[in-house]
């Protein structure tokens, strides 16, 4: 007999970011709670932001606090967000303190997720000139780089830093090599301005398993008054696991007086991490009865 080897929990963590980056919200959740549920710091980090985005607030601050414990850098930034909201700047302070030497490490291993969290550290902080030399180190890593992965992430520090317009060639460069993401934000950003290729990118994404594109042919779609076009779209974005599309097609099965089916579309909306679909569900129960 065959026994398929147990993963470990850096496999589960990496096919969850893969997950993730492509929209398959559920699946991406299922795999991070694993990964965490095993001690895994950065499922920790990012099992707790979801969990603060979906209003558990108190369990995200307790795995944040799990991943701080595992020298997490990212996470000693989130719990420091929480801390500045609550008026807790000391602690606040520390925490980015703690964070700092870790992230300047993984951005210049490359780590676009780190420099991105760098980035806004500086920021923060008013260091604007460490802050664009962070950008420029990033791009002349990415010039010698021969790794769409990393044409992705620079285009996406960019972004982040309101260099849209520069972000773009980056973004073309890695969707051209065959970066699916690449493909879904490219096409993303050409939809902003109403750009005729945007469909081409969209749809290439979509056809390699990117929901998040999916969902934006479905709303594509929708502008332009094809709602059977735009429905099927959705659709295919919630099979995936897509938490935005599932509460989407629910709020559309509640239009039609499918209350059933919006209500089963909401519950899985809710537990993918969809923010606003618990709320919607205790609205509808409450007109219907469902």
């Amino acid at each position: 007999m065959w026994w398929r080897r147990r993963r470990t929990p850096e496999e589960l963590y990496q096919e969850a970011r893969r997950l993730d980056l492509l929209g398959h919200d559920e699946r991406a959740l299922a795999l991070f709670e694993q990964a965490a549920d095993a001690g895994h710091g950065p499922a920790c980090n990012q099992l707790g932001k979801r969990r603060i985005r979906a209003g558990a607030t108190i369990e995200g601050l307790r795995w944040l606090r799990r991943a701080v414990d595992a020298d997490v850098p990212e996470a000693a930034l989130n719990l420091a967000a929480v801390h500045t909201r609550r008026g807790q700047r000391a602690k606040a302070d520390e925490l980015r303190a703690r964070a700092e030497p870790g992230l300047l490490a993984a951005a210049d291993a490359g780590d676009p997720d780190a420099a991105i969290a760098l980035r806004r550290l500086y920021r923060d902080r008013g260091a604007a000139d460490e802050a664009d030399a962070l950008l420029v180190a990033a791009q002349a890593r990415a010039r010698s780089a021969g790794d769409p992965e990393t044409w992705c992430g620079v285009g996406t520090l960019l972004d982040d830093a309101g260099r849209t317009t520069e972000a773009e060639p980056w973004w073309r460069r890695a969707a051209e090599a065959g970066h699916v993401e690449s493909m879904y934000l490219l096409g993303s950003v050409l939809q902003e301005r109403g750009d005729a290729e945007a469909p081409v990118w969209l749809r290439r994404a979509a056809g390699a398993g990117n929901a998040h594109a999916m969902g934006a042919l479905a709303q594509q779609a929708h502008h332009r008054g094809e709602e059977q076009a735009g429905v099927r779209w959705l659709r295919k974005a919630a099979r995936a696991g897509n938490a935005a599309a599932m509460s989407n097609l629910a709020a559309i099965h509640r239009q039609h007086g499918e209350y059933e089916e919006a209500a089963r579309w909401y519950r899985r909306a809710s537990a993918a991490g969809d923010p606003h679909a618990a709320q919607s569900m205790e609205t509808l129960h409450e007109e219907t009865d469902v």
